[in-house]
């Protein structure tokens, strides 16, 4: 999603949006440094100042101090009616499926979660899936949403809410949009559950004002979503970023995919639980918070493999910023720390020009919020009236 607006060639849906990213970006902002930082017209940016405040989304705060200050205009700063609607974010990991209630600026109101059991066929899941939610949407009934985003794990077919495939679970072709639009009656909204989670960092997270960045999740596999010059990268129909099926070992092991030596096969939670012979992420993170040299030394080792596959993707990409999610990714825990050295020291193009590697700012609910804010860009603020 560009954060440059054109007059004549995008829809009124889209530059919509493009103001409501605005504000999150700029937080207070009058609407005339909306349209100088969208490069849309003062005209365009009225109208739909005029109708957002119309339908709730927006509020005027007062008169306020302007870059863009003109003599003899007052300045009014914008911001955004946070509460005017919420969005249900669903989360489905590898091993359980993650669901909340989440506003305008991304706050997590409500959440809860369940397992999904080993070897469950996909339209037992699908089922389930509809149960758990709408169990979840009665408790909260006091809150209503307007939509439903779904961040997944898979190859996602993005444009038509599909899940093409997620081998690893037995599942292929989940019209997953069809099932839940038809419940619930409510507009949904499909992506890979990695992509949902990097545009909620350009949204809410530490990358607003980063063009160029890539952010990492480590879970059960490893995933990526990245931005270009300020837009989320989607390669057709599959969408890519599977960064955990790049190759580190070439005649490693055998990975579901049909490959060898893929990297979550040696540096994902799944990895690192097998190395140290425990059933929890909760007891790697525990050993290593207790000084257990092994568990120190697991996690050392998963980031400086996760790094050297960065390091590649860093001399073709040469990105600002790079974001690490996931439960091992904690400022605390040695695996942070590690792929932030290497990665720089072993890129070519990074001694030119260090990438700054961080942990996410979302916490443990960047999955939820991630996948509310696709449903947020693509379903709140493209309606008109």
């Amino acid at each position: 999603m560009s954060f440059i607006g054109q007059n004549t060639l995008r829809t009124k849906q889209l530059n919509r949006t493009l103001v409501f990213q605005t504000l999150l970006r700029l937080e207070a902002p009058t609407r005339q440094e909306i349209a100088s930082f969208t490069k849309l017209t003062p005209a365009t940016i009225t109208n739909i100042i005029s109708e957002l405040i119309e339908e709730g989304f927006v509020v005027e705060l007062g008169n306020g101090v302007s870059e863009q200050k003109r003599a003899g205009r007052k300045t009014v700063v914008l911001g955004l009616n946070e509460n005017s609607s919420k969005i249900a974010g669903v989360h489905i990991r590898s091993d359980r499926v993650e669901i909340g209630i989440v506003t305008l600026r991304g706050t997590v109101l409500k959440s809860t979660s369940f397992p999904i059991p080993p070897k469950i066929k996909q339209d037992d899941f699908l089922q389930l899936l509809k149960t758990k939610l709408q169990s979840f949407l009665q408790q909260n009934k006091t809150i209503p949403i307007s939509c439903i985003g779904v961040g997944s794990v898979g190859l996602v077919d993005y444009e038509n809410g599909r899940i093409l495939e997620a081998e690893h679970l037995g599942w292929e072709n989940v019209d997953l949009v069809a099932e839940l639009s038809t419940t619930f009656q409510l507009p949904v909204f499909l992506d890979h559950h990695v992509r949902g989670m990097t545009l909620a960092e350009k949204m809410f997270g530490s990358c607003k004002n980063q063009s160029d960045f890539l952010s990492v999740y480590i879970g059960q596999g490893i995933g990526a979503g990245l931005f270009l010059k300020d837009q989320l990268y989607r390669s057709e129909m599959t969408g890519a970023g599977e960064l955990g099926h790049m190759t580190f070992q070439p005649e490693g092991v055998d990975c579901w995919c049909g490959n060898k030596g893929c990297l979550e096969r040696y540096a994902s939670e799944g990895a690192i639980k097998n190395e140290l012979k425990v059933d929890s992420t909760l007891k790697v993170i525990e050993a290593c918070q207790n000084g257990e040299k092994e568990a120190i030394q697991t996690l050392r080792t998963a980031g400086k493999r996760i790094a050297i596959v960065l390091a590649s993707f860093l001399n073709m990409f040469h990105v600002q910023k790079i974001v690490i999610g996931g439960e091992l990714a904690h400022q605390d825990l040695p695996l942070l720390n590690e792929i932030r050295e290497v990665a720089n020291s072993r890129s070519f193009l990074a001694k030119k020009r260090k990438v700054e590697v961080v942990t996410t700012v979302l916490g443990e609910q960047q999955g939820i919020i991630g996948a509310a804010s696709v449903a947020l860009l693509d379903g709140v603020f493209t309606a008109t009236k």
